[in-house]
């Protein structure tokens, strides 16, 4: 909700674009990013899985999935960054707003190469001083593991953790785990929220 993620441009950036070629790559590849995201994967068994996906193909396949015949691994990081897009317009202004009123963190399913380029690149993960990363907690939303050590590094009660995500099954996971928790649907709505509880 800080940042617009799009995960089809990965295959895009790559050529891969018809729906056969999409359809067969993309589960390999939700496998493939769930493992480093999870940190399952250093960056560099992940840069090697999708060697060995993208350029290890299967002879017996009876038919071409796309792609150039061969890709690098600045293709592939190329590829991975492609997702990340534009900053959501009028969150950088409510965090900064809301983080001169209370701490602020970010949960984030996310992987070193993504995180390294968003905090170089977003001027609003300055104003988030705590970070809790899916790889470095080995987890990932919306499991159980991810909210319970993420609640176990703060010194707040779950019920005093306000939780805000744009996917429904991760506010009714963080709920379930005791937290306060809100979907996200547009910047308006959540400005609102924090206008309610007196934070802006």
């Amino acid at each position: 909700m800080l940042v617009h993620i799009e995960p089809a441009a990965f295959l895009r950036s790559l050529s891969i674009d018809t729906p056969d070629n999409r359809k067969y790559y993309q589960s390999k590849i939700f496998d493939v990013v769930k493992r480093y995201e999870r940190g399952d994967d250093s960056t560099e068994d992940f840069f090697a899985n999708l060697d060995l996906l993208f350029n290890g193909r299967d002879d017996r396949l009876q038919y071409n999935h796309g792609g150039k015949d061969y890709l690098s691994p600045n293709e592939f990081r190329n590829a991975i960054l492609s997702i990340v897009g534009a900053p959501v317009e009028g969150m950088e202004e409510i965090v900064r707003r809301v983080g001169a009123s209370v701490p602020l963190g970010l949960l984030s399913n996310t992987n070193p190469v993504h995180f390294d380029y968003c905090l170089q690149t977003f001027r609003v993960l300055q104003f988030i001083p705590s970070h809790f990363l899916s790889y470095q907690l080995k987890a990932f939303k919306p499991e159980p593991e991810i909210f319970a050590r993420v609640i176990g590094q703060i010194s707040l009660p779950p019920g005093e953790i306000l939780y805000i995500d744009d996917l429904a099954e991760n506010v009714e996971a963080a709920r379930s785990a005791g937290l306060m928790g809100h979907q996200f649907v547009g910047v308006k709505n959540i400005e609102q929220l924090f206008s309610d509880l007196n934070l802006i």
